[in-house]
């Protein structure tokens, strides 16, 4: 990947998400950044303050887990007035925007991209990702339903995106998704498939999260020296973290198959099956971000 700093090129041989170092920085930027609920008043540090510690030790999965189909999907997108608009929608941290630039830079290009996210502490993340990298993004904090963007975008991309919209919300989410993007702009999106009733929102039942406390309890305790947070205080987090989770089950490949079409998108690619990258973790979390056991939607469709 060419990487420009200060005017120079510098070749970088494979994606960097520098988690060791990122997760103490996310951890204070949850703390002082992340929003309140209108409603319950309550923040969502739980999961920001978090995120890249489950990720650091392997128990989350991301976009690493389908990198290959990131980097491949995004070989497709041009831009058809100059730099490819690149919207991220929905950013957990940087992983989603490093898989961007990574992608577009291995072909010698510097995509236009924006990241769109309900909280700021992300998005601040996000800001300092580029930074690292050489290079500038924009940013906006706010619902993807109410975003409005100055030019349309030539792709839309996320991750487990879909499991927090519930099914009715998903037709506003793609059709919202339909006006952002350009006629022939793509949707590349990876999302987890759960079978189960669709309608009801569900979290960890009991067992998986005290499997969760315990993987956290073992791992950190194993890479202290990476996380350099005491055990005992990450795995609180871990038992914080099980009881907010929440999500809405995507049931299978025909069920998005049928979404994207009725919403005016073509399906051009639609793979279903696991993370191309194994998880180390035998943990028995299967939420919505593990990548434990979980068959994905790898999709790839155009706005007709």
């Amino acid at each position: 990947m060419l990487v420009r700093r200060n005017a120079t090129l510098f070749i970088v041989k494979k994606l960097e998400e520098p988690l060791a170092e990122s997760a103490p920085l996310a951890r204070r930027l949850a703390l002082a950044l992340c929003r309140r609920d209108p409603v319950t008043a309550e923040s969502c540090a739980w999961t920001h303050g978090f995120w890249q510690y489950l990720r650091l030790m392997g128990l989350a999965s991301g976009p690493t887990h389908h990198a290959e189909f990131f980097r491949t999907a995004f070989d497709g997108v041009t831009g058809d007035t100059g730099a490819p608009r690149v919207l991220v929608c929905g950013s957990a941290d940087y992983s989603m925007l490093a898989h961007v630039l990574w992608a577009f830079r291995a072909r010698a290009i510097e995509a236009d991209v924006t990241v769109i996210d309900l909280c700021e502490a992300p998005l601040a993340l996000s800001r300092w990702y580029a930074q690292r990298m050489g290079c500038r993004i924009r940013t906006a904090c706010c619902d993807v339903l109410a975003y409005v963007a100055p030019h349309p975008f030539d792709a839309i991309c996320t991750h487990s995106f879909l499991s927090y919209f519930s099914p009715d919300r998903r037709v506003d989410l793609l059709a919202k998704w339909r006006q952002l993007l350009r006629p022939g702009g793509a949707v590349i999106t990876v999302n987890a498939l759960r079978p189960g009733a669709a309608a009801d929102r569900v979290g960890l039942n009991s067992a998986q999260a005290r499997a969760l406390r315990e993987d956290v309890l073992a791992r950190a305790q194993t890479m202290r020296s990476a996380v350099q947070l005491d055990p005992l205080e990450l795995a609180r987090d871990a038992e914080i973290y099980a009881g907010k989770l929440g999500f809405w089950r995507v049931q299978s490949g025909e069920e998005v198959r049928a979404l994207f079409e009725r919403s005016g998108f073509r399906m051009d690619r639609l793979i279903c099956g696991p993370a191309a990258i194994a998880s180390a973790s035998q943990s028995a979390v299967t939420g919505p971000t593990s990548p434990v056991s979980t068959d994905y939607a790898h999709i790839v469709a155009t706005r007709v």
